[in-house]
């Protein structure tokens, strides 16, 4: 057992050194050059890393999934304490939550049965941390924009009015302390499934999650329920109740519903008021709940839009902006989101001081990550606050436009996508300005272009739309970048599924936006195979979009990228430009279109191509570390 304890903490401490690694510190780091020597070490180092996690991945986790062995209980008590160190319950840092996701689901997911089968209370407790998981599974695909949501919201749904069965007092009394308080907490935490739905859905959509609050107050009020569990933390318990209440806010809800929500945020913000519970004091700040009190009150019909607005930025305003505990990050992230999110939702008419508003909110929500301590478990809520700020994005004159944001957040958040998605705007330029001076006819279908002369003239135009389109093509993996970050093991099925739908998602959101939109068809099909016959997302026609030369040369620089970088992909060496050019051969006509290979043919092109593999890739590395530097400053 202290071997297997020992090993998962390994596993754990080298998730985190990962994280590090893969964003270092650059206050130890004096130049360019020592930057881009630092990464390539780095990754070496992350290779390592995951080499001896896929070890241990595949000594304790892959004989029980091959074998399909049946799981002792001392087997299952092994994989619960690696289970607690990939999630922490205390402060919810994701040491590595889909590996979580995936060791719940493959080897709990007969624990319910298995405990009704022995005992009740067992039971009760594979009840209640199901619907635990079930919320951390909804809040993160709520981010990936998952079109199976509403399938597995109600799923969640379902398991958790289960639980609720062991709230009735004939079933209650008969549990131990344990089970009944597990039962109180998670049948509650279900309320917060409903968070976070920002389609207009009927009134009645709602009436399940105001159930499960009445049925908590009624709970609260009872003096069967404290004389049953003295030792409970009843205060808790109570401000649960306004406080899961009071995040229906966060949802795009119908009037009747939004009173209801209002109430529950007046009662948080009144509850905090007269607070003396150190534990709940340091995790929600006051200044939040009248945030959600605001959001509620706006949707409520109660407050106009710009009042709340105008109460949000003053919020803004009075942050510390180096307060990085958890009351900092709502301060810092969370209030410009709310701001936003009702400035779009309620459809505010804006002003110049908006447009001011907007651009200080985007470049101060920046400058907040460039300066979050990376080895901070505060690290990845950060991260998971700062993504609504693009669901809530709107351009506006003198503010950033999407595509600014966008690339701003990569470098930011994530600084080797952000050389990707650079490095492959500039082949695509590349290789579009070469198609053109020899086949000027690949082109002709491009918007305003019939004939090959009406090409030639919308040259620069062409380059531009082919390089813009190109540093937008990964912009969905904004909202997946814990998964595209997953460098200390092989990925997990779920897990590619979900990278998967980048394109989707990006496609999605860079609809909403004139400075992106007209790249949708770039950004949704720059995986899909030139002849349409593999890749994703399916179903979606290539050869009918105008931009149908344009997506196949981003497949190209995209995967040239990809397959000759030594950094970022710790899990395998760069080939050389020679081992692509053989592989773009051997996909001729099929994954890449055939003029492809004769432009690598092209004395010309190869100088050029070659030039930004070595010295071009070498000096964006140079300009990385520079702006890094800079916002760090």
């Amino acid at each position: 057992m202290k071997k297997y304890s020992q090993d998962f903490k390994d596993y754990a401490r080298r998730m985190r050194e990962i994280r590090l690694l893969s964003t270092p510190d650059l206050r130890d780091i004096q130049s360019a050059d020592d930057y881009s020597r630092v990464l390539v070490n780095n990754f070496s180092r992350i290779g390592e890393l995951a080499e001896e996690n896929r070890k241990l991945i595949d000594a304790y986790i892959k004989p029980l999934i091959v074998s399909e062995a049946i799981v002792t209980d001392q087997m299952r008590h092994q994989l619960e304490f690696f289970l607690r160190l990939l999630v922490k319950d205390s402060s919810f840092e994701e040491v590595d939550v889909h590996l979580s996701d995936f060791l719940n689901d493959h080897f709990f997911i007969e624990e319910i049965q298995e405990a009704k089968s022995s005992d009740e209370n067992t039971h009760v407790i594979a009840m209640a941390k199901k619907v635990k998981r079930d919320y951390l599974l909804v809040s993160a695909l709520t981010r990936y924009y998952n079109t199976e949501i509403d399938t597995i919201r109600t799923k969640a749904i379902e398991n958790r009015n289960a639980l609720a069965c062991y709230l009735k007092k004939e079933n209650f009394a008969l549990l131990n302390d344990k089970a009944k308080g597990d039962a109180l907490q998670y049948s509650l935490m279900g309320a917060l499934l409903y968070e976070n739905i920002l389609n207009v859905m009927p009134e009645d959509y709602w009436q399940p999650c105001l159930d499960i609050l009445a049925q908590a107050t009624s709970i609260l009020n009872d003096p069967f329920y404290r004389e049953n569990l003295p030792g409970y933390d009843w205060n808790s318990y109570e401000f649960r109740i306004y406080y899961y209440g009071s995040f229906l806010a966060y949802s795009l809800l119908p009037e009747r519903i939004a009173k209801e929500a209002y109430a529950y945020a007046q009662k948080a913000v009144d509850f905090l008021s007269h607070c003396t519970n150190e534990a709940i004091l340091l995790t929600v700040g006051i200044e939040q709940e009248q945030s959600l009190l605001y959001m509620a009150s706006v949707q409520a019909r109660y407050t106009p839009a710009r009042e709340a607005c105008d109460f949000f930025y003053r919020a803004f305003e009075e942050r510390n902006k180096n307060d990085h505990s958890f009351i900092g990050i709502d301060q810092n992230l969370d209030t410009a989101s709310s701001y936003l999110n009702v400035a779009k939702i309620m459809k505010l008419e804006l002003t110049e001081k908006d447009y001011d508003r907007f651009y200080e909110i985007e470049k101060s929500t920046l400058d907040y990550l460039y300066h979050v301590p990376k080895s901070s478990d505060k690290y990845l809520k950060c991260i998971t606050l700062f993504i609504n700020l693009p669901t809530y994005f709107q351009e506006v004159p003198n503010a950033m436009t999407m595509e600014e944001f966008c690339v701003s957040a990569f470098a930011a958040i994530h600084p080797p996508t952000y050389v990707h998605i650079n490095m492959v705007a500039r082949f695509a330029e590349c290789m579009t300005r070469h198609l053109l001076q020899g086949r000027p006819e690949l082109f002709i279908g491009f918007p305003g272009c019939t004939t090959v002369e009406q090409v030639n003239a919308a040259k620069d135009r062409i380059i531009y739309y082919a390089y813009h389109s190109a540093l937008c093509h990964d912009i969905g993996k904004m909202f997946i970048i814990d998964t595209i970050s997953m460098y200390g093991r092989n990925l997990l099925d779920d897990e590619f599924s979900i990278i998967k739908n980048h394109p989707v998602i990006g496609a999605t959101i860079a609809m909403e936006h004139p400075s992106t939109r007209e790249y949708v068809d770039v950004i949704k099909g720059h995986h899909i195979w030139h002849d349409c016959s593999r890749g994703y997302p399916s179903g979606f026609d290539t050869f009918k979009s105008p931009y149908k030369t344009i997506i196949d040369i981003v497949l190209v620089a995209d995967c040239l990228d990809a397959a000759t970088d030594t950094v970022g992909r710790s899990y395998s060496k760069g080939k050389t430009l020679d081992d692509f050019e053989k592989e773009i051969q051997e996909g001729s006509g099929t994954h890449y279109a055939m003029f492809i290979v004769d432009l690598f043919k092209q004395p010309g092109f190869r100088e050029d191509i070659t030039y930004l593999l070595s010295e071009g890739r070498q000096k964006l590395y140079c300009e990385t570390f520079r702006l890094l530097k800079r916002n760090e400053a």
